[in-house]
């Protein structure tokens, strides 16, 4: 497997995505650097002097919008794309509820992989228990450094293989989640796409939005499942800067999903179906359409099943590969 940008492409998932879908995509993006063209502008969403948040449906003469409100949140590298039609109140309380699972969710791939959040790229220091205490031995027995060209990662001889697994070109680290909703994780997925939706399309996920706004989560119906399809794009930090598509069926077009939404950042690539209101229950076909292709080698296609409505306490694994190992 290769490392980095791909040369080609699958003509076949891109005719698929051609024949039976109309694609909305990240604006102003440059398909070559896979950077938006504007890094150093912010490009805002919506009417700046007239504001309608298309959450609680509130304009700016009955709530405020004096916060800065991120299309997508800070925590996976998002410094441009913003929104003037999420308010105060609705910005507070995503932030405290479902964009606090997704960030829990996924605290050891934002942290190890280097992401660019809102405290800039971290030196990463990871404490884990020794099996034995020593004068000598680091206060955080796992380091990263991010701050150099080539990461470097520091490992304490003592480490305890409970949780890091160090072999000869291999560091396979075992992180504890925390407690997260697993639908606050799918929720902050689908308030992402649906800030960007075109506000002609809102009016059907209506249900969708006040299910966001729910404080308790459930699924959003019965006996369907919400499915994660993802890749990961081996490297630190490969696309810095987050890009998605929204890939709407065409009216021609009535055995695939309604709506796609396709999310890359850093080192993943995420696939999502987003509830629509007159769907009775998600397509059974979304699991059985092709990822769409992205610009980056990346391992396999696997997927979570976040369906289940209990706080949950489970781990993530990162296996990271390098070139040589030093004693210092």
């Amino acid at each position: 497997m290769g490392i980095g940008l791909k040369k080609f492409f699958d003509n076949k998932v891109m005719q698929f995505y051609k024949e039976n879908y109309n694609i909305l995509r990240t604006p102003d993006f440059n398909d070559e650097s896979r950077f938006l063209n504007s890094l150093n502008n912010k490009i805002y969403l919506g009417n700046s002097k007239y504001k309608i948040c298309r959450f609680c449906g509130k304009n700016n003469e009955q709530t405020k919008f004096s916060k800065i409100a991120h299309v997508f949140p800070e925590s996976i590298g998002n410094h441009i794309l913003f929104s003037n039609y999420e308010c105060d109140l609705c910005n507070q309380f995503f932030g405290d509820t479902i964009e606090n699972d997704y960030a829990k969710f996924f605290l050891l791939y934002h942290s190890i992989l280097g992401v660019n959040g809102k405290k800039g790229i971290p030196c990463f220091k990871y404490k884990v228990p020794c099996n034995h205490r020593v004068d000598n031995c680091a206060k955080n027995c796992v380091e990263f450094d991010f701050s150099v060209n080539q990461p470097m990662i520091r490992v304490c001889e003592n480490v305890s293989t409970s949780e890091i697994n160090l072999t000869q070109n291999k560091l396979e680290i075992k992180s504890k989640i925390g407690n997260y909703s697993p639908i606050g994780v799918y929720k902050a997925l689908v308030k992402m796409a649906l800030t960007v939706m075109p506000i002609e399309k809102l009016g059907f996920f209506n249900k969708t939005i006040n299910w966001l706004l729910e404080k308790e989560h459930r699924p959003i119906r019965e006996n369907c499942k919400l499915i994660v399809r993802y890749k990961f794009i081996p490297g630190f930090n490969v696309n810095c800067s987050p890009f998605y598509f929204l890939y709407k069926r065409k009216n021609t077009v009535f055995d695939k999903p309604y709506l796609l939404f396709h999310l890359t950042y850093s080192c993943f690539s995420l696939l999502i179906e987003v509830p629509r209101d007159n769907d009775n229950f998600f397509s059974l076909e979304f699991e059985k359409v092709p990822f769409p292709e992205i610009p980056f080698y990346s391992n396999d296609e696997s997927k979570w099943n976040l369906t289940d409505d209990r706080h949950k306490i489970q781990y993530h694994t990162l296996v990271l590969n390098f070139k040589e190992l030093l004693e210092v």
